[in-house]
């Protein structure tokens, strides 16, 4: 078991009360986490990998008819596919309902195929 676990620490840096060692954390939240960073990273920002992020707040305001939903659904699977290498996508789904983007995401991790997990962000237009 210990083979399987993700080396991932901690990005709040909580120290751990006896031995004071950054702690580690479960692998879904570490996936949850990675997630978050590939969502939210815009392409170019990260360095020596222009190719990484999704940049998902610059298409909040193109979400205007299905063939832009779909493209962005085959590339944010893309991205999934070649930067989170731990999981296994089962199901994506973007629903956008007025000033709201909710991206629903079903996957497994290849360590454990037949447990489910699910990840869900909303991302909510400011302006």
């Amino acid at each position: 078991m210990e083979a399987d676990r993700f080396k991932d620490i901690d990005l709040k840096f909580n120290a751990h009360p006896i031995s004071r060692a950054v702690k580690n954390v479960d692998k879904s939240i570490a996936i949850n986490r990675a997630l978050t960073h590939l969502f939210f990273t815009r392409q170019g920002e990260k360095l020596y990998d222009s190719d990484f992020g999704i940049g998902i707040e610059e298409r909040l305001f193109e979400m205007n008819n299905f063939l832009i939903k779909d493209s962005l659904i085959t590339f944010i699977k893309a991205q999934i596919n070649n930067y989170e290498r731990r999981i296994n996508l089962l199901d994506l789904s973007i629903d956008n309902e007025g000033h709201y983007m909710t991206i629903n995401l079903s996957y497994s991790l290849k360590s454990e195929p037949e447990r489910v997990l699910t990840y869900q962000k909303t991302i909510k237009r400011i302006r």
